[in-house]
């Protein structure tokens, strides 16, 4: 058993240690300047460089302490967008026809982060008060309506501004930026 680790440590040991050296040579070395420029520099045949401007910064755009979040550092907290997917798809039939149609919804909130992370949390608990909602902005669309983009939008539109106003009337203190349409699908 010796003789093995003895093998073992004649064939790794220097390198191991010739490793390690070398590794803590380039950890103490400083990094090398230019010679040759340095000492044309030292006698005086070229002029020293001249130093580098610092990249002018824009000035900071001081706002209201009313109109923006800040941090407890006083550092402006920057708006962010924040989106909730309802956890089921609406469903609803094409006009007075059998066919169904399904879409999915997303809403969008944009402002404080803070903010934001608060009624994502909301959102989920209230998702049943919202559905009714939405569902009775789908109702009596035909398949030509479902099919066509510019419909979609208005649609979702529809959703948000029905939705902004059922909050009213629940005294919640939610104001949704957008409602979006992610996927439908016809049957």
């Amino acid at each position: 058993m010796l003789k093995r680790l003895g093998k073992g440590l004649l064939y790794v040991g220097p390198g191991a240690v010739i490793l390690g050296v070398f590794a803590a040579g380039h950890m103490t070395i400083a990094p090398e300047t230019d010679r040759l420029q340095s000492y044309l520099i030292a006698n005086g045949l070229i002029a020293p460089p001249e130093p580098e401007p610092e990249p002018e910064t824009p000035p900071e755009v001081e706002a209201d302490a009313e109109d923006v979040a800040r941090d407890a550092e006083g550092q402006i907290i920057p708006p962010a967008w924040r989106y909730y997917s309802f956890t089921m798809p609406f469903s609803a039939n094409l006009g007075a026809t059998q066919r169904l149609y399904s879409i999915e919804v997303s809403l969008s909130v944009f402002g404080s982060p803070f903010v934001g992370d608060v009624i994502m949390l909301r959102l989920p608990e209230i998702e049943a008060q919202m559905r009714p909602v939405v569902l009775e902005q789908m109702q009596g669309m035909t398949e030509e309506e479902v099919r066509d983009p510019a419909t979609r939008d208005m649609l979702a539109e529809r959703i948000r501004d029905a939705l902004n106003a059922h909050f009213v009337t629940m005294d919640e203190n939610i104001e949704l930026d957008a409602a979006m349409i992610t996927s439908v699908i016809l049957n």
